[in-house]
């Protein structure tokens, strides 16, 4: 991690509206978007390398599980989940800082 945490540390609400069919797009928590049926996918990412993926469960509640991030170059991150929940994924930020892209 070098100590020196990467621009994707912070929190990631995710804005459906500008997905395309090969990437996830996600905006700052706190960045203004409009009102949803559903509540909103999050992400957290935290300088010690860990995060916390927030999704809609069947329910509408926020069903939390844990992964880790490591970086992979200049704004680009790799995500994991342990315990096979999920394939590792890779992460881009912009470099304006106010976009974050996960690739399907």
């Amino acid at each position: 991690m070098n100590g020196t945490p990467a621009p994707v540390t912070g929190t990631w609400v995710h804005a459906f509206e500008e997905d395309t069919p090969a990437e996830a797009v996600y905006r700052p928590e706190g960045h203004p978007l409009p009102p949803a049926r559903r509540p909103r996918r999050r992400l957290e990412f935290r300088a010690d390398g860990t995060l916390t993926e927030r999704r809609p469960a069947p329910d509408d509640r926020l069903a939390e599980r844990e992964g880790r991030w490591e970086r992979r170059g200049p704004g680009r991150v790799a995500v994991a989940f342990p315990g096979g929940h999920g394939a590792p994924v890779a992460v881009s930020v912009s470099s304006a800082g106010d976009r974050l892209v996960v690739e399907r």
